[in-house]
This record gives C-alpha cells, structure tokens and sequence, in this order.
C-alpha cells in the first residue's frame, strides 16, 4: 500500500482537474478512504491553526510562448484561405491575368472575407476560395477601397459542408513595435505558411509598387522583417491569441522587409456593412505625407508650435504635409499649396481636434462627403486657414466601362491621376484593343482618349454619345496622350462592330458585373468605283490585312497558323 506522502498529492491532483460542480464527503467513499484520511491526519497533524500548503498542479502551470503559438494557430488557421482569382479584363490600375492570393474569414455568420484591394481588384474578376480542408467555395468580390489596400469578397455559408470555419477577430489596436507576430498565408503559392517575426515600425510609409501600379498612400503602414513573397497578399498579422492586428500587403524582392496595412479603416467598413449601412469615403484630393519635426523646421515650423505641439501630443514624432495637391480638386480650389503643415482640423460634427495623424483627419474626411471642413495650415512663416469641400471618393473611382473594338475605355481613375498630377477628368484606355492594330502604336496601352472624329473627349459619356456614329469598318481619327507624356499623337483606326460587338459593363453595389449589348447603327453598304479609262503605269499595291480571331488549320502533310495582324 503506498504511503501519505504518496497519496496526498494524487488526491490533490484528482480534486484539482474535477469539473463537476458537486463533491462527495470523504466519509462516504467507503472505510478504506475513512483509514486514510485518519492516517493522514494523524501523520500530518491537519489542525486548523496549521494551513496545509497548497501543492501546485501541473494543469494549472502556465503554458510557454511556444505552446500558446501551437494552440492558437491549430485554431486559426481554419479560417484562413488560398484565394485563386482570374481577372477576365483590364481595368484600371490591373491587367487581366491570374493569381492566387491569401484571405481570411472575418465573419462566419455573413461569410466575409478579408483581403487585399489588389486581390479582391476593381476589375471584373472571378474567384475560389480553398479552406484548410481543401473544400473550395466561390467567392463574390463585393468591396474594394477606393485607395486603401484592402476589400471583402462574400461566400455562402451553406455551401460550406465540411470545413470548420474560424472567424479571426480583427484587433488593430494591439499593434505596437516589438509584438511578436506570425503572418499565415498562402506564400508562394503553398497554400499554408507560417512565417514569424517581430513588429519593428508602425510609422512606416506606404510602400511604392511603381509607376502604372496600383498604390496606396494617405496611410502609415507597419514593417516587420517576415520575408513574406507573392501568394501572401492578404494573409492575416496575428498576435499569440490569434488576433489580426493588420493585413500582409507587400514587400520588398532583395530583403526581407515586409508590409502591412494597420486595421482601423478596415474595422470601420466591416461595421458599416454589418449594419448594411452604406460606407462613405471622402477626399480633398490632395496627398499628404508625415514628417518629422526637423524636417518641418526646414519648411519654416517655428521652434515655440514643435515645443507646444510635443507636450499636448506624447509620443508625437512630427506632422502631415502637403506632398501633392491634383489640379482642379477641391484641396487646389481652396488654396492648399505643396508644403502645408497641417496643425488643425475643425468640422462642425466633430469640433476641433489637433491633426498629427492619417487616421484623425480621416475620421472627420469620411463622414464629412459633401459638407465644407476647416483646415489650419502653417505656410511659410503664418497660419492659414483654408475651408475645404470634401468630395464623394466614389464618384472619381470608375464603376464602369465600354469595350469597343475590344478596347477596354472608361474614366480616368483618381489612382492614375494621382500618379500623374492630372485632373480627375477624361477618358481611359486600359486596354488597347482596336488602336493596337495599327502598324505604327501595336505595343501601346494605358493612354488618355483626347479627341475622338475630331471632338474633344472629356468623359466617357462623351463618347457614349458619339458611339450611334461610329459605323462598322468607318475609319477615324483620334489624338490620345500617354500617361506621363506631355505631347499628344495623333492616328487612324478603323471600327470594327461586326466581329467584336460593344458592350457597357457596370459594376452594382453588391460588386457583380452587368453587360448590356449596345445597339449598332445602321450599316452604310460599300461601293467601289471603277475607272476603265485610266490604267495605271504600275499596278503593285500595298495591302494591310487584319485577323480578327486567331485561326489554325492543320493536316497530316502541313499546318498553318494565322495569329495577330500581319502586315
């Protein structure tokens, strides 16, 4: 029979890891039990003015870091995603193509997803999703911001059989330097990788993709040396508990600094579309940039607003600037001028507040669409105030498009003209279809449609109205710039209605794409004069002939293989 000592701590160990809320008294047990307790008692003189030390269980010992990390992300990782995605046309900043991306569900209930802008993509685009189960689901982008990186594609719950979906809370408040974190996600292409590091800036800003490329900008974003590479974009930035505290979104090729978009924009639009509440995004077009305080002193800041302004803001490392003000926006109309410090904001919703952040001044941008809001600016050696109308977002991000010709024409977006410091205004050629077969512009593409038949092009309702004109084989003149040009060109091209139809597609509010066939005009017939009279001293002539569909014939002796426009 084992001893007291022995006992004693097995039946510690038994009380310690019982759930049930009832105990049986010792003396019921039996007198075995009975002859043990006396024992013990005897032994270990148990008398009320003597406390018997507690014996600490190992259930109760705390877990380590690394066991916390394997329990979180057995749990996680049921709600992250490899996202495959096809863009069936060219629009905007995107190019039509394939990819796989990464995403993760931020509610179940609805069955939301969260993921990059430039995966979700304003283009029309068709997607799946592959749960951790390999069960795949079709996704429905629904969502995708106007210039921050990231959006929402939607899925059917029910057509969920067998996957156990995790919801991840999103938690952009707990993001701060030295968080240890994991980014999950489907990194090159392998559907799951975990990747640790520590976060190391949240200042940072926002990373230049390049030129013709989608960016973002008017946002800090975190850094973190992860080495995450393509196939992670949307992966989640979980905390040990399995919190989202931000969304991979790039990085660099040579090093391995990665970046993430911080969370609170993204939380304010789930919200709204939880509460089926429609989201508002506003805009000065104007873009700003944070500086740090001894930068701002070479732009004029006086030493007494830096002292005043780091005692009322602990922690504050400097202020927004001016960087880009875009012709004729409402930032330009009301005076902002590149190099603008901005001190304070004022609305008459919110009051006054002090502005050293993206997020305080657009906290007041995007629920002020529509109303004029106050802006104090240092310039020089002065203050300034400056009343600005703030701008629906939506209404210079093009939600539509006409292919003609095979050509993909819309608005210029707010991206490009933001790129390029341009008006937000004129006409879009994303992809060239029909103005590539010309000999002289086959490889151009992403240029303004200037003038069309010899009338200006301002918008593409401009071109809407011309388009009952343009007859099938007509040939035209038209004057286009490219896009960091500053001289336009002009040329000829010819219409073609009977092999590739016109279409308007429009996107709606719950992001899918309608197509509507456009009527064609009335067909001209063509005639040909001939002249008997006249012979000509040569009868060579040169003849330009265009394919419109790609052609292969092919036998047991020969093949031959028709592709392109040949000259």
């Amino acid at each position: 029979m084992p001893g007291p000592s022995t006992l004693l701590p097995m039946l510690l160990d038994e009380e310690s890891l019982s759930s049930s809320p009832s105990q049986t008294p010792i003396s019921e047990l039996g007198p075995s039990v009975t002859s043990v307790q006396l024992h013990l008692e005897s032994e270990l003189d148990l008398t009320p003015d003597k406390p018997l030390q507690s014996i600490p269980s190992r259930s109760s010992a705390p877990l380590t870091d690394a066991a916390m990390w394997d329990r979180t992300l057995q749990r996680v990782i049921k709600g992250i995603v490899s996202i495959k995605s096809n863009r069936v046309r060219g629009f905007d900043t995107e190019s039509a193509g394939s990819s796989h991306a990464t995403g993760f569900v931020v509610d179940k209930e609805r069955g939301i997803i969260l993921s990059n802008r430039h995966v979700v993509n304003p283009a029309p685009t068709s997607a799946t999703a592959v749960f951790q189960n390999y069960e795949e689901v079709t996704l429905q982008p629904f969502y995708h911001d106007p210039v921050h990186d990231f959006g929402f594609f939607r899925y059917d719950p029910k057509k969920i059989k067998f996957a156990d979906v995790e919801e991840i809370e999103l938690f952009p408040q707990g993001a701060k330097v030295g968080l240890a974190i994991k980014v999950c996600g489907n990194d090159s292409g392998e559907k799951l990788s975990i990747l640790g590091s520590t976060l190391a800036r949240v200042d940072r800003e926002a990373p230049d993709y390049g030129s013709y490329n989608y960016n973002d900008f008017n946002t800090f974003y975190y850094q973190a040396g992860s080495g995450t590479s393509g196939g992670s974009s949307g992966s989640p930035v979980l905390d040990i508990h399995g919190r989202a505290v931000a969304i991979n979104a790039g990085g660099k090729k040579k090093s391995a600094s990665s970046f993430y978009l911080p969370l609170d924009r993204v939380v304010r639009a789930l919200k709204l579309i939880q509460n089926q509440q429609a989201i508002s995004r506003g805009t000065i077009q104007v873009e700003f940039r944070h500086l740090s305080y001894d930068k701002l002193k070479r732009l004029g800041l006086p030493d007494g607003i830096e002292n005043e302004l780091r005692v009322k803001r602990n922690g504050g490392t400097g202020l927004l600037t001016v960087q880009k003000v875009l012709p004729e926006g409402p930032g330009s109309r009301a005076g902002l001028e590149v190099g603008d410090v901005l001190l304070h904001c004022h609305d008459d919703r919110f009051g006054g507040r002090d502005i050293d952040n993206f997020i305080s001044l657009w906290e007041v941008i995007d629920e002020s669409v529509g109303k004029s809001i106050q802006l104090t600016v240092y310039r020089g050696k002065a203050r300034k105030i400056v009343d600005v109308q703030v701008e629906d977002l939506f209404s210079i991000t093009p939600k539509r498009f006409l292919e003609l010709g095979r050509a993909t024409i819309h608005d210029l977006s707010y991206q490009y003209a933001r790129m390029f410091n341009l008006p937000c205004k004129g006409v879009f050629v994303a992809a060239p279809g029909m103005f590539s077969w010309t000999p002289s512009y086959r490889s151009i593409s992403d240029f303004l449609l200037t003038h069309l038949n010899g009338r200006p092009l301002d918008s593409l309702d401009t071109l809407l109205e011309m388009l009952p004109s343009l007859t099938d084989g007509e040939r035209v003149k038209y004057r286009f710039l490219k896009l960091g040009r500053s001289e336009s060109k002009f040329d000829l091209v010819q219409i073609d209605r009977h092999f590739s139809p016109v279409f308007m597609y429009s996107r709606g509010s719950d992001g899918r794409w309608d197509r509507k066939l456009m009527p064609n005009p009335p067909t001209v017939p063509y005639t040909i004069a001939v002249s008997r009279g006249h012979v000509p001293e040569n009868g060579l002539v040169t003849i330009h002939c265009r394919y419109p569909y790609r052609l292969a014939v092919s036998s047991p002796t020969f093949r031959i293989l028709i592709e392109g426009n040949p000259q």
